[in-house]
């Protein structure tokens, strides 16, 4: 019996999530997948500047564990289990595919962390879905951008500051913009991304999150 195999005896895996036993070469039991499988994707009613919008989810339960194990307890490893779902959300683009870009994360957050949560998903759901995403940055975000823990009014009244970066308008003019972000709250961020997109020539914008508060 090799090392791992005798601490997985001596202290069985635990799901991340829920805390049950579970097996040690999954990530999540499976009574927590089937919850994720059980929500229906949510839709319609649009942050102001998105044309549609799909979240896997309502933000709470299971799926709001999820995320916030991969965002905040750094366990990277359930990003592709994410991406998953949202690559399911999206459906197939067929032709006249919408070029991807990721919502930016302002750059304190990013370094804290250590890793960008919307980039890792976004790269994730292009390759599952076939989805073009460019190789740099077509947005960014200025100033400390930290919307978690703040009220809706304080959301809504000051935005991020989410701005085209230079050489966006020649890739982004006259194309379908699928925006992608791990979560939406009020709508202020994704409102100010697609704004910012639109800004650089896009002709539609939709969205993408995981999950989503209702």
């Amino acid at each position: 019996m090799d090392l791992g195999h005798f601490c997985g005896w001596l202290v069985p895996a635990r799901c991340p999530l829920c805390r049950r036993v579970a097996d040690p070469n999954v990530l999540v039991c499976g009574e927590c997948v089937r919850e994720l499988n059980r929500s229906p994707v949510l839709r319609g009613d649009p942050p102001e500047g998105v044309d549609r919008i799909a979240s896997c989810a309502d933000h709470d339960g299971v799926a709001r564990e999820l995320l916030g194990a991969f965002k905040f307890r750094h366990l990277t490893g359930l990003g592709p289990l994410i991406a998953g779902f949202m690559a399911d959300a999206a459906g197939p683009q067929g032709e006249g595919q919408p070029i991807m870009v990721p919502v930016p994360p302002a750059r304190v957050r990013t370094w804290l962390r250590g890793f960008d949560p919307v980039a890792l998903l976004a790269a994730e759901v292009a390759r599952l879905t076939g989805t073009p995403l460019p190789d740099d940055p077509l947005l960014a975000r200025r100033g400390h951008g930290r919307q978690r823990g703040r009220g809706r009014a304080g959301r809504l009244a000051d935005p991020p500051d989410i701005r085209p970066l230079e050489g966006a308008a020649r890739k982004l003019g006259g194309r379908e913009v699928l925006l992608i972000d791990d979560v939406m709250t009020t709508g202020s961020t994704l409102a100010t991304a697609a704004g910012a997109v639109r800004q650089a020539g896009a002709a539609s914008v939709s969205a993408l999150t995981f999950t989503r508060r209702l």
